[in-house]
Parts: C-alpha cells; sequence; structure tokens
C-alpha cells in the first residue's frame, strides 16, 4: 500500500487531536475537587445552597409575621405547606452537610414541589408565575445531569 505524504500532515494533526483530548478529560475529571469541605457549594452548588436557606429564612419571617387565625382557606393551606417545608429543608441542609447520595432526589422534589405550590397562583391570583417554574425546572435538569453534583454527594 502505498502512503501519500501530502496527508501526512491530516495524520499528525489527528494523532495529537486524540492525544490533546485524552488531556482534556483528565483535566475535566480533575476539575471536581470534591475534597474540600467547600466542595458542597463549590460552583453553581452556591445558588441552590442560597436558595434553600432564603427558603428557610422565608418561612421563619411568615410564621413570626403572620397570624394563621385570621387566614382563609387558601392561605392557611399555604402557611401550613411552608411550615412542612420549612422541616424538610432542614432535613436537605443535614443531608447536603453529610454528602448523602439522596441529596439530588431530595432537591429534585423540593423544586417539584415548588412547581406544584405555584400551579394553584394561576387560579387564585389570575397570572402564571411562569418565571419562578422556569427556574424550578432548570434547577431539576441541573440535579439531574450534573456531574459536579454526582461526584460531590457520594456518601
Amino acid at each position: 500500500m502505498k502512503e501519500y505524504p501530502e496527508f501526512a500532515i491530516f495524520i499528525l494533526i489527528e494523532q495529537r487531536r486524540g492525544r490533546s483530548r485524552g488531556k482534556k478529560k483528565e483535566e475535566h475529571q480533575s476539575a471536581f475537587q470534591t475534597d474540600s469541605r467547600y466542595a458542597i457549594v463549590a460552583g453553581w452548588l452556591i445558588i441552590p445552597a442560597i436558595m434553600i436557606l432564603f427558603s428557610i429564612i422565608s418561612v421563619v419571617l411568615l410564621v413570626i409575621a403572620v397570624n394563621p387565625a385570621s387566614l382563609g382557606t387558601y392561605s392557611l393551606v399555604v402557611y401550613i405547606t411552608s411550615i412542612i417545608l420549612f422541616f424538610f429543608y432542614l432535613f436537605i441542609i443535614y443531608i447536603w452537610i453529610k454528602r448523602k447520595q439522596i441529596l439530588p432526589k431530595l432537591m429534585i422534589t423540593a423544586y417539584s414541589i415548588n412547581i406544584l405550590s405555584n400551579i394553584p397562583a394561576i387560579f387564585v391570583e389570575g397570572e402564571m408565575p411562569g418565571g419562578a417554574i422556569l427556574i424550578n425546572l432548570i434547577w431539576i435538569g441541573y440535579f439531574i445531569r450534573s456531574k459536579r453534583v454526582k461526584a460531590t454527594f457520594t456518601q
């Protein structure tokens, strides 16, 4: 079989590209240093962590500021649901700190509950909370697909 020297440059480029892909893959895998105690809030994980903390703070403020005796039926249901979610969020923080493997499922559940809790607002308030629903859907996708989440929560 006769070799064509004009194609040798393409073969060389392809061989180097294959080597550089291997290096990039190794660099990408080492990019997720999850040994640090701060790895649980590294990268994009800081945003859902802050969102959970704000959710806890908002529930505490709701419980302090609102008298449940003065609430209507729908508002009372929201009030009681918020108290239940408060304990669920505390459980999520505990699981988050312990780096348990179940955290992505809990976060997906929390975001799904947020979506479901926004649906009655369409009928009661007459407006579409599309921004809140879209943000929750984005974070559900993140916790399903993220390699950082899979690398961080392994216990």
